[in-house]
């Protein structure tokens, strides 16, 4: 799916099983364009996004921009080894939070 704004996009996925009985946002890519960048439009776009998922939707990312890392850390974010979809991979900073 694609979260799209005027500042740019977000892919992800939301997956709700047995594992993930609340939800499960996955951030699969995001893109802002250059003229909208360190203007807080991202964050706002994430938090847009996060209205849209239910209470206790788990939501991992796997930020390979620190800045991008950073924001999501912020949050409250906590890093972990490996997540959903892209396992355990070297160039990324993996991290899961919830939705309270």
């Amino acid at each position: 799916m694609r979260y799209q704004t005027e500042f740019g996009f977000i892919d992800y996925d939301v997956i709700v099983n047995e594992k993930y009985p609340h939800g499960l946002l996955l951030f699969m890519g995001s893109y802002i364009y250059k003229e909208y960048r360190r203007q807080g439009k991202f964050k706002n776009m994430v938090f847009d996004l996060f209205l849209k998922m239910k209470k206790g939707t788990e939501i991992q990312v796997a930020a390979s921009n620190w800045e991008i890392a950073m924001m999501f850390i912020r949050l409250g974010f906590k890093k972990v080894d490996e997540i959903e979809y892209w396992g355990n991979t070297g160039n990324t900073t993996k991290l899961k939070g919830f939705i309270l």
